[in-house]
């Protein structure tokens, strides 16, 4: 009969486990970084007076912000619960989520397709933006190739 020490099996478990999630972390990385068809930007956060100024550059854009992006499939405020700019449901298909880095840039692989990009804020999604067919912060992905779509959250900015 084996006696084997529980603790150690415990700490031989841990140390599997913490080498698959730096493995499933290095690869998603490594998968992010070669992309090639999908959307990527930036999430920007804008607050304050914005009003322009005498003296004063005007801004177009704010601090780089972590946030959650939700992807979903192109989504009207009619597929929502809410009002522009911010949703507290969605009822469109989800079709991806990702997490901003620290300055704010996002990467995500789609297929081709038309998508709404929605920003966790707290428990409620931002979007401020439509198209002329109402579709909320639109945006197109084309096969073989990475779109580029920057958010700029602006609800607690004064204009």
């Amino acid at each position: 009969m084996l006696n084997v020490n529980p603790f150690i099996v415990k700490l031989k478990l841990m140390a599997i486990t913490g080498l698959a999630l730096v493995s499933c972390a290095m690869q998603k990385h490594k998968t992010q970084v070669n992309l090639s068809q999908g959307i990527e930007g930036y999430i920007y956060q804008t607050s304050g007076n914005q009003m322009p100024m005498k003296g004063k550059p005007v801004k177009h854009t704010g601090k780089g912000i972590t946030r959650d992006v939700w992807i979903y499939q192109a989504t009207t405020t009619q597929q929502t619960q809410g009002n522009i700019p911010l949703f507290t449901q969605i009822k469109s298909r989800l079709a991806a989520k990702v997490i901003s880095d620290s300055t704010g840039y996002y990467k995500c692989p789609l297929p081709a397709g038309h998508y709404s990009v929605f920003i966790k804020e707290g428990e409620q999604f931002f979007a401020s933006e439509t198209d002329g067919q109402g579709i909320l912060n639109p945006v197109d992905v084309i096969a073989g190739n990475l779109t580029r779509r920057d958010i700029n959250v602006n609800i607690n900015a004064v204009y």
